[in-house]
């Protein structure tokens, strides 16, 4: 599986042993579970279709109209 890490792309997270290069890292599906609970603070992210676009930012407020 591949990662991303846009703030940080040289981070090597030692304790897993996966290192980025320019901003990308391959790791196994074990690993993988791992990065998923680093730090949002990080920037680390899991790469393609798989990801969640709303895990960023809170969703806005929908407006209801009153009648």
């Amino acid at each position: 599986m591949k990662f991303t890490c846009q703030r940080h792309p040289g981070l090597y997270v030692r304790d897993l042993g996966v290192r980025f290069t320019d901003g990308v890292a391959e790791v196994d599906a074990a690993t993988a579970a791992r990065l998923r609970t680093l730090p949002a603070e990080l920037g680390v992210r899991q790469a393609g279709g798989d990801e969640d676009p709303g895990t960023d930012a809170p969703a806005k407020a929908r407006r209801t109209r009153r009648t």
